[in-house]
């Protein structure tokens, strides 16, 4: 048995992932709104071509991905951070080499209608979403039970 209450980390990097996936969505848009694009367009390159359908499809896509991504990062990584600040300072890195890794693999992620940019500062949002949200080491640490039998 660990010193650390891994399903509860899990459990809350899902919970905050799924928070950031929204986050993500929202940064994207505005994004490409500020961008003089569309802003329904990141979310349907997400989703695999340029329809209404893609769109429904993108936000599924970014709630999967952002749940994926704030679990395994909690579960695998944050349990070692001791202090708020390096927390901040690791998530935004994580979830930008999230997408970056991502981003290559989708169809339409690399054309010039969705800049990388836009997406990138997204992802660096929805990390700083995901650093403040989640727990500590000290706040997920097993407490000593203290049994009568010892």
């Amino acid at each position: 048995m660990t010193e650390i209450n891994g399903l509860r980390l899990a459990y809350r990097g899902l919970i905050t992932g799924l928070a950031g996936g929204w986050v993500w969505a929202a940064a994207a848009m505005l994004g490409g709104l500020l961008a003089g694009r569309q802003p329904l367009l990141p979310l349907e390159v997400l989703g695999g071509g340029d329809g209404r359908g893609e769109l429904a499809i993108g936000m599924v896509v970014t709630q999967l991905a952002g749940g994926g991504v704030g679990m395994g990062f909690a579960y695998f990584f944050a349990r070692y951070f001791t202090v708020r600040g390096t927390l901040l300072a690791a998530a935004p890195c994580f979830a930008l080499l999230a997408w970056l890794a991502a981003g290559t693999f989708l169809p339409g992620a690399g054309d010039a209608a969705v800049p990388q940019l836009i997406l990138g500062a997204a992802s660096v949002l929805y990390g700083l979403l995901l650093g403040a949200g989640l727990p500590v080491r000290s706040q997920v640490q097993r407490q000593p039970s203290l049994s009568p039998s010892t």
